[in-house]
């Protein structure tokens, strides 16, 4: 397969370069032309832009993002939906991925993953408010900015919660379904959270909770059998608590999860309270500080977000 061809221009965007390709399009970092400030730029790809379901899809993510506005989700800026040319313009996250900072990091202490996941929830609490799921939430799918900001982005698959979402579909990220996603039910909400839980599990742990698969009754069995016992704490209350969250959002049946994102979030805050863990924006800063990924954080603003580590 021959390489796409280079791109310099979109619209009225200059290209500076590529930031990476997904299923549905590339990404390149450009400025915009009447603030200055950087920005994101989705191209469908070539293959894609004279298909009538790839463009249906590329144009309900554009209506989907135009409408949100959330601290935790990526902010929209522009958008053209004019086949050859469709692209979506959105704020430049100066970071990395999650999925990035996990293949780097391997494990990433505790407080410091339960603080990534409450920007998450809040994001997706923002969703769900607006009869919005998500349907592929992943770790390429968590954007952290280097001043400890976390963003939700890709809505290629996102869908209106008031209606029968997939049904009969198996959708999303292999290594990131809910079993939801891979039974002939809608998504749902819950979904959503469990695969926040997915996140959490993988982050503490370093290992995914349920591996990918192409065998729908081996995913089944995997999810029906996850060992809680990967998580580890030095400090054994904060073990306990930390997988009781990761139980009440990774049930198999979606009754038994926590039933919404603000719930989950106040368990969290709960565990992140009890180890003292105040600001979350400045715990994960002070984590890629550590790295020297980062602007370092004052004293005054630093946090014990090493405790209970098992290194």
């Amino acid at each position: 397969m021959s390489a796409p061809a280079p791109v310099l221009k979109i619209g009225p965007y200059d290209i500076e370069y590529e930031v990476g390709a997904g299923g549905l399009g590339r990404v390149f970092k450009s400025k915009d032309p009447v603030t200055g400030h950087p920005v994101a730029i989705k191209i469908l790809h070539d293959r894609y832009q004279e298909s009538r379901k790839f463009l249906g899809i590329f144009h309900r993510e554009l209506l989907t993002v135009s409408r949100l506005k959330h601290k935790h989700i990526v902010g929209f800026v522009d958008a053209s939906f004019d086949p050859p040319n469709c692209y979506i313009v959105s704020e430049f996250v100066d970071g990395w991925s999650l999925y990035k900072l996990m293949r780097h990091f391997g494990r990433i202490p505790p407080m410091v993953a339960l603080c990534i996941a409450i920007d998450i929830l809040q994001g997706i609490d923002y969703l769900h408010l607006h009869d919005t799921i998500h349907s592929d939430l992943s770790s390429p799918n968590v954007l952290i900015s280097n001043t400890g900001k976390v963003l939700v982005t890709d809505f290629g698959l996102a869908c209106n919660g008031a209606v029968e979402n997939y049904k009969n579909y198996m959708v999303g990220t292999p290594g990131y379904y809910s079993p939801e996603h891979i039974a002939e039910t809608s998504i749902i909400n819950q979904s959503d959270l469990y695969c926040v839980g997915l996140l959490i599990f993988e982050m503490i742990s370093g290992e995914k909770a349920v591996k990918a698969s192409k065998d729908r009754a081996e995913i089944v069995q995997a999810m029906k059998n996850i060992d809680y016992g990967a998580i580890l704490s030095d400090d054994p209350k904060m073990q306990s608590m930390l997988r009781s969250l990761s139980k009440g959002s990774l049930r198999f049946n979606p009754l038994w999860r926590y039933r919404t994102a603000e719930s989950m979030i106040f368990e969290i805050y709960k565990i992140l309270k009890r180890f003292d863990i105040r600001y979350s924006r400045y715990a994960i800063r002070q984590f890629l500080a550590d790295s020297q990924m980062a602007a370092p954080v004052s004293e005054k603003n630093k946090q014990d977000i090493y405790h209970g580590f098992q290194k």
